[in-house]
This record gives C-alpha cells, structure tokens and sequence, in this order.
C-alpha cells in the first residue's frame, strides 16, 4: 500500500505542479486581457502598421538616413497572424500581449527542476518590482530579448559542462538571429558577453561569441538588407542618445533610473538570508546570472532599459535559482505538502498580479480618441496628403491605432530622432517649453490647409493663428482659418 501510494506520488505529483504553474501564468495573462486592458504605446504603432500596409516613409515624415523598419520580424509575425486569422486591430493587439507574455513567463517553467521557484520569483517581483513586471504586458519587441536573457542564464552552465555543447549553441544562435530580426537591438547581445568574462567563464564566452556573432548577422540577413539595417540600427541609438540639449527630452525609457532601491533590498535580503542559514558560497553572486543582472543595475543610470530589459530578468531568473535550491533542500519533491504549498503560491500570484488596483488594467476603457470614420471628426484630421502636427506620441500611437488608413503623415512618430533635422529641431524646442506659443510658431507658419495640429489639453490651447475644437475629452485640433 505504501508504495503504491509512493508511485502515485512520484508520477503525478511533479506533473501537478508543472499543470499548475503554467495554468497560473496563462490564465493570469487571460484574465487581465478579459479585463478589457490593452497597451498605450508601441503595441499599437505595430498594430497599426501591419494593418495600414504601408511603410514608414508613408505614415510618418522621415530624415533621409532612415531607410528600413527597425522591426521587420515582429511585423511579419503580426502580418501572418493578421492574414491567417483574419484578424482585428483589437485580436491582433491581444496577440502581441499574450504571445510575447508567454514567451517570457512560460518557457522557464519547463527549465526550472522545481518549476514554482519561477512563479514563487514572480510573485516576490509583482511585491517589490510591478512597475519592470508591468513592461512584460506591454506587447512590444523588446521582450523577446528578454526572453533571450532567460535563455542564457540557463545555458551557459551546460555550455560549461560541455553537455549537448552544439544543441545548445545552436539554440542560442537561433535565439539571437530572432531577438536581431524581431528587436533589432543586435549591439546589446553583448551584454550577457561582458557578465561571462566578469566571472571568468572562458569557454562558455567563446561559445556564446561565436553564438552571438553569426546569429546577428543571419537576423540581420532575414532583413534582406543586413548591412544598412546594422547601420541604420546603431545610428538610431547614437542619435537617440545625441540630439538634445536636457535629459528630460529623452523618451522616458532612455532617462535614468532610481537604482530600483526595493530589489536592491531584496537581493540583499537573498544574501543575508544565505549567510544566516549557513549556506554561503562565493559561487552565488560569482556568475555570469548575477553579473548581467548587475550590469543591467548599474547601466541603468545611463538609461533605465539597461536595466529593465536587460539586468532585470537576470535578477528574475537568479532568485528564482535561489529559491529553486532551498526548496529542494527542504521539500520533498514527491510531498502532498509540496502541492499545498505551490497552490497557495499560485493563488496569491494570481490575485496579486490581476487585481485591478488604481484601474492599471481598465484605465484606458471607455478612452475615446479621434476617428475619421466620424463624420463630426473627420474634418479636424487632416486632410488626404496632410500632415498630423504633434507634441506627445502618445498622440500618434493612438490616432494611428485608431485610424490605420489615414492618407496623411505624421510629424512626431514612435522615436524624435526619425523626424527631420527642422522638425526635429522645433521639437526640441517645444519639448524645452512646452507652453510657449512661439515654440509652435515654426510649424504653424508652415502648415498648409491639408494640416493639422492635434494635442493634448485640459483646455482650449492659447496658441494664436489656428482655430481650434476639441475633437475628443482634452484631445483638441487646430486648423488654419477658413
């Protein structure tokens, strides 16, 4: 009887527990997009492009060094799931949510030995890091290369070991040629390099050099145009980082960070609770996982994606390993008591993270923005070939979520330094003051009757030689006279 009831447990047990982590992760994500949530920034441009079918140079007015998508691999992934399920806006919105969530939450289930140790991780950052946590809902690009950071703090010890030596360099190279062709922020592969050689991991770094290298150039060879998309992709960052005069004119992801105080505690406290146990090793934090994570902490005071893309998943991934180790010294893999616990862990993962406090996920329900299917609105967006003037992106990530097949371009798009060096330059200087007339001067003066100036006010904006209506709540748009 006893070791019937030991073979039950040791074959469903462990299977239990796989089921319900990765129920928990999926029907978490399901339950928030049921709550009507929808990303406010890049997801939608991506969205809009796909079903606009037009390129760049068509929806936005662009400097002549840009030539290329900066993400051709995320929008051939949304225009074949566009195409195979004839898709809405809206479906392929929560597409880009749920598949890129999952990518990132889901995979270190299957990697992890104690597979709660991750949702148990994910749980400590929902308490002590939602804001980063938040990011992994956003459907943008950026994830995958998140995802790649997952890949490598789990490989690089078999690299190590020198099992299945091919097998797993192959993934990684596969891994990178996706994150290049998908992301497009190839130079950042570099990162994970720079933490193998602070822990003086010589083999694992040629390896994954070598990974590294041909994966960049077979995702920028997937561009068709892999030499200009590499340049095109550095100048970018150069620029972004180059063309203003205050760090406030940065996108808020390229501004600094806080040092993110509540995971530094937390890492401490993984620490401490190492050394009271009686459990401290150097081995710990001497790691290529930790190191990227401390890499991406300490190049966040340059910019804060540094740290969210980059040094926070290590993070994740470290604590879940900590965390993995003492459950495997003190839980009997094959206990009921195990399955207890890993319920009660999932329960309150899932009610912290879906809940909706201060509408994090409903805030944008009932948002109306300006829509030229409208009769009453289509007169204040611009006319065919005009041009859609504005101070915020979040202006153009939502007129063109909403208004895909728009024939007009749009001055300000997703990135400043896309915009023409005048417009780029007039920019700047409304960015420097925002509520000056004469910052907007420029622009009007070369606004035609095809134009429009749209912004975002409380009121009426006192900006003379425009008529002005506000289209929208606090959305208006200003028109030349007549």
């Amino acid at each position: 009887m006893k070791q019937s009831l030991f073979d039950l447990k040791r074959r469903y047990v462990p299977l239990l527990i796989l089921l319900m982590s990765l129920l928990t992760l999926v029907f978490a994500c399901m339950w928030i997009l049921a709550q009507g949530f929808e990303p406010s920034d890049d997801a939608l441009r991506h969205v809009a492009k796909v079903v606009s079918g037009k390129t760049w140079p068509e929806i936005l007015l662009v400097r002549p060094e840009i030539t290329m998508d900066s993400h051709p691999g995320w929008h051939a992934i949304l225009f074949v799931f566009w195409k195979l399920f004839s898709a809405s806006s809206e479906s392929l919105l929560m597409f880009s949510v749920f598949f890129l969530f999952m990518l990132f939450a889901i995979i270190p289930v299957f990697l992890f030995r104690r597979p709660e140790a991750w949702v148990l991780a994910l749980l400590v950052m929902v308490l002590f890091s939602f804001g980063v946590f938040y990011r992994t809902l956003y459907g943008r690009p950026f994830i995958f290369s998140m995802f790649v950071v997952v890949l490598f703090c789990f490989l690089w010890e078999k690299l190590k070991n020198g099992r299945l030596v091919s097998f797993q360099v192959g993934i990684y190279t596969l891994a990178v040629a996706l994150a290049t062709w998908i992301h497009g922020a190839w130079y950042l592969m570099a990162l994970p390099l720079f933490a193998l050689v602070f822990a003086r991991q010589w083999r694992p770094f040629w390896l994954f050099g070598l990974a590294t290298i041909v994966g960049i150039f077979l995702g920028a060879l997937f561009t068709g145009n892999p030499f200009v998309f590499l340049y095109q992709m550095v100048f970018h960052a150069v620029e972004a980082f180059s063309s203003h005069t205050s760090q406030r004119q940065l996108v808020t992801e390229f501004m600094p960070f806080d040092g993110a105080p509540f995971v530094l505690l937390l890492v401490f406290g993984f620490l401490l609770w190492r050394r009271a146990s009686g459990e401290w090793e150097t081995k710990c934090i001497d790691n290529p996982v930790f190191y990227l994570g401390a890499l991406g902490w300490g190049m966040g005071f340059i910019a804060t994606r540094f740290w969210t893309d980059w040094g926070w998943p290590a993070i994740s991934v470290w604590m879940a390993l900590e965390l993995e180790r003492f459950l495997e010294k003190h839980l009997d893999a094959f206990s009921f008591k195990r399955v207890g616990i890993v319920i009660a862990v999932c329960l309150v993962f899932f009610v912290a993270f879906t809940n909706d406090r201060d509408s994090r996920w409903t805030k944008k329900l009932g948002t109306p923005w300006p829509d030229m299917t409208k009769a009453e609105q289509r007169p204040w967006l611009p006319d065919d070939g005009g041009i859609l003037y504005n101070d915020s992106m979040y202006v153009f990530y939502n007129v063109f979520y909403h208004n895909p097949h728009g024939n007009w371009r749009y001055a300000l798009g997703f990135e400043p330094v896309w915009m023409p060096k005048e417009d780029l330059k007039i920019y700047r200087n409304i960015q420097l003051s925002p509520n000056s007339s004469k910052s907007f001067k420029p622009w009007i003066d070369k606004m035609t009757k095809k134009d429009r100036l749209m912004l975002i006010r409380n009121q009426k904006p006192d900006i003379p030689g425009l008529e002005w209506h506000e289209v929208v709540r606090t959305v208006w748009s200003g028109r030349l006279p007549g």
